[in-house]
């Protein structure tokens, strides 16, 4: 009996990951149609509606956990996401397709990220976040968002872009798709902590684990799928600026309004050497990004470098 509501589980936990991957990646193709259509740049297109699209998953999931009382899958999952983004998936795209982009934009929106991170530990510090702190989490986020697609549409309009060649997205479809892959994600996001939680229970490992790795990497997959699709497209403002902006997205958004619908309550210190994880990858995204002093490029030493150090993070976990 016991064996049989495993392989349920594991069966869940697999669903889960495919509903998720596909539902984010068409979320992230619907909204970025929608985004051409109003002629928004590609840089505020990274940074605000393809990092939402991929965040999408970890915002469900997080919400699920929440509201079911798995603080630790809520916040391993926030903090497990931030690491495998830039440790995973930007280590796997700088290692496949290196990686440049303008300095001033790394730097400019790699601070507000660190200063998101910031924020999130003068909140959780005091063994949890309550709701109005949830609440000022989001409001951030309505505010970073505003000024990032405000002064990209005064960019686009000074570039005067052109319309993306090749076949475009009809604005019916476009929203079709995303109702589509909203409901995916929603439907992928429950399974996905019901299974995770099953086996968190028959190992007996801590949701705090699950949380930081099975639940971290299954809901960064839509990440990966952008920033490599991006990065060999040589869209490399969508590539970074997505890791990045989704990042931003998790603290903010994803924290933000799971706290906001129900405050979650945990031992933060227990959190503390992931969340110095976060920090330093986060650090070292602008360090070596912008090691030259013109045009910013993360080679694939650097993506080496960050896998490694990913590697090293998942093993002292267990």
């Amino acid at each position: 009996m016991i064996l049989t509501g495993t392989i349920w589980a594991v069966i869940k936990l697999l669903a889960g990951f495919i509903l998720l991957f596909f539902g984010g990646d068409w979320l992230v193709d619907g909204g970025v149609a929608l985004a051409r259509r109003y002629r928004i740049s590609s840089l505020v297109i990274g940074m605000t509606i393809v990092a939402f699209g991929t965040s999408a998953p970890e915002l469900l999931v997080s919400m699920i956990s929440a509201i079911k009382g798995s603080a630790g899958i809520a916040m391993g999952n926030v903090l497990g996401s931030n690491i495998a983004n830039i440790g995973l998936i930007l280590g796997l795209t700088a290692l496949i397709c290196p990686i440049e982009t303008d300095n001033r934009k790394v730097i400019r929106h790699g601070t507000i990220m660190i200063a998101a991170s910031l924020l999130l530990l003068v909140f959780a510090l005091q063994n949890g976040i309550s709701r109005i702190e949830g609440l000022t989490l989001f409001a951030c986020l309505i505010l970073f968002t505003t000024i990032s697609i405000r002064k990209g549409r005064a960019q686009d309009e000074d570039s005067k872009t052109d319309e993306p060649e090749g076949k475009t997205m009809t604005v019916p479809a476009a929203v079709g798709l995303i109702a589509l892959s909203c409901v995916m994600l929603a439907f992928g996001a429950d399974i996905l902590v019901d299974g995770a939680t099953t086996i968190a229970s028959a190992m007996g490992v801590s949701d705090k684990v699950i949380g930081l790795t099975i639940v971290a990497l299954g809901t960064s997959l839509p990440e990966l799928a952008a920033s490599v699709a991006a990065a060999v497209k040589k869209q490399m403002d969508i590539s970074i600026g997505n890791i990045i902006g989704s990042n931003i997205f998790n603290i903010l958004c994803v924290l933000g309004v799971s706290t906001s619908i129900k405050p979650i309550s945990l031992e933060f210190p227990d959190y503390m050497s992931d969340f110095i994880w976060m920090l330093g990858f986060s650090v070292f995204i602008i360090i070596f990004t912008t090691a030259r002093k013109k045009k910013g490029r993360l080679g694939r030493t650097a993506g080496i470098l960050f896998l490694l150090a990913y590697a090293y993070y998942a093993w002292s976990l267990f």
